[in-house]
């Protein structure tokens, strides 16, 4: 969550932090053979 009371640098740093996770996520997903691409379509299995 954010609020009003954040510098532009607080944004920046947690969309770093957002971005890292979220690239971390795919990485294991994508080493658990978890990611299928199909066309244009990208299928994640649970």
């Amino acid at each position: 969550r954010v609020n009003h009371a954040l510098t532009a640098q607080d944004f920046v740093q947690r969309g770093r932090a957002v971005e890292g996770a979220t690239l971390a996520q795919a990485v294991q997903w994508h080493t658990e053979h978890r990611v299928l691409l199909d066309g244009d379509r990208t299928v994640i299995f649970e």
